[in-house]
């Protein structure tokens, strides 16, 4: 079954989290996706533990050819090959690269591919229908564009740690790296959007992504200048300022996370905790009440819960339809029959050794009529060379072994 972005060529420049999460999304729906890395160096992630290799998985290297873990996850179906961009005879490849691509992605810092000498118009000039997406800290432009940034930087700017952690506690980074992960989706559907618009016009795009925008457009979906007016703490934990009882509650042996979102749930939850009584409390008959009250709401639920394991609390609740489930840990969410069902939980391959052992998280988006999914491993670095070099641009055997004395492939 064919994929929907076959026949679209991508040219990868990114590295680290955020552009390669973009081009790896891009190979599960069927893009050749050519990952361009530096010649000795390639992609940063590269070095980073733990590795693995033909002797297994490790936080120390163990033989020429191991690869790290997040490059191995990162670069699931792309293509490898090795370009010093900064050498003249280097450029001149990578113009004949864009020329037959229909997609560019880097996140170097705001003016690297100017300094190259491939900004946008030069990358219009080679290919007028190229699709060109940056992704930087702070965009292309305004005050805090030449800063660096990082994951956590990002959540730090963004508000995102102003909202994340508890009222008497520090600000808290969100445990899952949204700082890129976010940005990488707003990427991702710009350039499906572009692809989609060229197909009308005929001609390209130019796509600005700045994370601290991404991740703060994330964060306003909720009022929070209004609960700034009326002195709602900003940091709540689990709680949610506008409902109740909405948290995650501990009972005997683990947590139960509920949540109660209108009248009709909140009878439904008292009736599955034997409280009838409350929904005559003239303190709790309508949404603003509840969260007036909801210190006492969190109250009437863990003394309901002391009792109760999480299982047994669960039961009572889904008799009842309440919104509910308990709070997983990772090595009980990677043996998730649920995610198993849907594909979820895949094996890592190793592009030379095969099988590591270590899991991985498949491809979260299902078509009836097209195929997706990250089946092939990622590619070792430098991998396709002859593929792309010989097969795709037509290079030479000898001029092959010229660009590689000169460490240009």
């Amino acid at each position: 079954m064919e994929k929907h972005l076959e026949g679209v060529r991508v040219i990868d420049l990114t590295a680290y989290l955020s552009g390669p999460f973009v081009s790896l999304n891009l190979a599960a729906m069927g893009a050749e996706v050519i990952k361009i890395e530096r010649p000795k160096i390639g992609d940063p992630c590269r070095w980073n533990p733990p590795f693995a290799g033909p002797d297994g998985v490790g936080y120390r290297s163990q033989s020429d050819i191991d690869v790290s873990l997040l490059y191995l996850k990162r670069n699931r179906g792309k293509k490898s090959i090795f370009l010093n961009m900064r050498n003249e005879k280097g450029k001149k490849i990578l113009e004949r690269l864009v020329e037959k691509g229909d997609v560019v992605v880097e996140n170097f810092a705001p003016g690297s591919m100017e300094r190259l000498g491939f900004d946008y118009e030069r990358l219009k000039e080679i290919n007028p229908g190229i699709i060109y997406c940056s992704i930087a800290g702070y965009g292309q432009d305004g005050p805090y564009k030449d800063r660096t940034a990082f994951d956590l930087t990002i959540q730090g700017t963004s508000g995102i740690m102003g909202v994340t952690g508890f009222p008497d506690g520090s600000p808290t980074r969100c445990g899952a790296w949204v700082g890129d992960m976010i940005p990488a989706m707003y990427a991702l559907s710009a350039i499906l959007a572009a692809l989609y618009s060229r197909e009308k016009t005929g001609t390209g795009e130019r796509i600005d992504i700045s994370m601290q925008d991404c991740c703060f457009s994330m964060i306003m979906d909720e009022a929070l200048d209004f609960h700034l007016e009326q002195g709602i703490p900003m940091r709540t934990g689990n709680r949610n300022p506008r409902l109740a009882p909405w948290n995650s509650y501990q009972a005997r042996d683990g947590y139960v996370l509920i949540c109660v979102a209108n009248n009709v749930q909140w009878e439904a939850f008292v009736d599955a905790i034997g409280r009838e009584d409350l929904k005559e409390d003239p303190r709790f008959q309508n949404q603003e009440g509840r969260s007036k009250n909801s210190d006492v709401i969190e109250r009437i639920v863990l003394d309901w819960l002391k009792s109760l394991t999480v299982e047994e609390a669960l039961e009572r609740l889904r008799e009842k339809r309440v919104a509910c489930d308990s709070v997983v840990e990772i090595e009980d969410v990677l043996n998730d029959p649920q995610l198993k069902s849907r594909g979820m939980i895949r094996e890592l391959v190793h592009p030379k050794s095969g099988k590591t052992g270590i899991k991985t998280a498949g491809f979260p988006v299902h078509f009836t009529e097209s195929d997706a999914g990250l089946t092939e491993s990622a590619p070792y670095p430098g991998q396709h060379n002859e593929e792309i070099y010989k097969g795709l641009l037509g290079i030479s055997e000898e001029e092959m072994l010229n660009l590689r004395d000169e460490e240009i492939i």
